[in-house]
């Protein structure tokens, strides 16, 4: 602690004391100046932080990036989130440009400064968000970021989804309505006519069950009023029923099944989730595949892990359809999924049921064919 000298500074006080009495104006000695001056400072910024310390407390508890942006258009006091946005993880004191990198944000900064409330939709890096500037009554400015990346993300996924179930349901409607037409047009008549039109009808109308009924399920498992219970399962007796539920098919194309899962072989899985999962499966390898070919299951411990895996000999799927597969609607021959019964939901399907036994789910492919795996944890 500094030392002074008692006899100058008694002297000093005692002239401000008599300069703020009336008299004339004291003469101090440089050292007690600069002391007064940093005292004045002290006290200053000891407001300042007894000011700033309830905002903190309140931008802390704002779930969205927040900040209160000052005259001079930079960062006053800022919450965790905020801070975030800013290079070096720290706002205060960074103009909005400087903290954000967004140009568009600090024009609207400088509008809002002016007493115009904001509001607007930005892109900071790769997540967006709805900026909204309040003005505040000492001329300051409330800026708060809300992260809608997920809100856009879902929205589009949305968009997405009803286009494309629109789009499927148009095509088996208008060749059912088309066929009855035709029917009730004249060709009741014509008995070889009458068949052909009403296997159409027929062929339609079960493309048309097999969508609603895989919407349906996909509406289930993303609501989660499909009840998902993990429990060690026995994999060889289930992988057999799997192959039994597409066993005819194959037999109609002459392509051989074949189960490599040993006995005894367990999994924690939902039995009847992890059965849908391989159905769906094995239902599109005996589709692709070939007359003459040969599809089936296998299964084996890795680890901790057990990988379930369906395989076919079909003429396999280009590298770059394989990121998007699992999507919903997606495929990679429209074609000959089309002619084949698929809803383009079978994989989205399979997909969100591993997820929901905290599985993971994937595809190898190449000109030789293609194996699907499932990745679960072992018992």
């Amino acid at each position: 602690m500094a030392v002074f000298r008692r006899d100058p500074l008694p002297a000093a006080i005692r002239a401000l004391q008599a300069e703020l009495d009336g008299g004339p104006r004291a003469e101090l000695p440089a050292l007690l100046e600069i002391l007064g001056a940093l005292l004045l400072e002290r006290e200053a910024r000891l407001r300042a932080s007894e000011r700033e310390q309830p905002e903190r407390e309140l931008l802390a508890a704002v779930p969205d990036a927040a900040a209160v942006v000052g005259k001079d258009s930079r960062v006053r006091v800022s919450n965790t989130a905020f801070d975030g946005l800013a290079p070096g993880g720290r706002a205060a004191g960074l103009t909005v440009l400087e903290a954000t990198r967004s140009a568009e944000l600090s024009e609207a900064t400088r509008r809002a400064l002016e007493g115009t409330a904001r509001r607007l939709d930005l892109q900071l890096g790769r997540q967006a968000f709805l900026g909204l500037l309040t003005p505040l009554l000492r001329g300051e400015v409330l800026l708060a970021l809300r992260d809608v990346t997920e809100a856009k993300r879902v929205e589009a996924t949305r968009k997405d989804f009803v286009a494309n179930a629109s789009h499927e349901l148009r095509t088996p409607v208008s060749a059912i309505a088309g066929a009855a037409e035709t029917l009730l047009g004249g060709a009741l008549a014509d008995p070889g006519r009458t068949r052909e039109f009403v296997e159409i009808i027929h062929r339609q109308a079960e493309r048309l069950r097999s969508l609603v009924r895989d919407l349906l399920d996909l509406s289930r498992i993303e609501s989660g009023r499909w009840p998902i219970e993990v429990e060690p399962v026995e994999l060889e007796p289930l992988c057999r029923r799997s192959l039994e539920a597409v066993a005819a098919m194959a037999q109609r194309k002459r392509i051989e099944l074949g189960c490599e899962v040993a006995p005894g072989l367990l999994a924690r899985a939902d039995a009847r989730a992890l059965e849908q999962v391989l159905v769906n499966l094995l239902d599109n390898a005996v589709k692709y595949t070939p007359e003459g070919g040969r599809a089936g299951v296998a299964a084996a411990a890795e680890g901790d892990r057990v990988v379930v895996s369906v395989s076919d000999t079909g003429p396999g799927i280009a590298r770059h359809h394989l990121p998007r597969l699992f999507e919903r609607f997606y495929r990679a021959d429209t074609g000959r999924a089309r002619e084949s019964g698929g809803t383009g939901l079978g994989l989205a399907i399979a997909k969100h049921l591993v997820q929901a036994q905290r599985g993971e789910i994937g595809v190898e492919s190449g000109p030789g064919g293609s194996r699907f795996w499932v990745r679960l944890a072992s018992a």
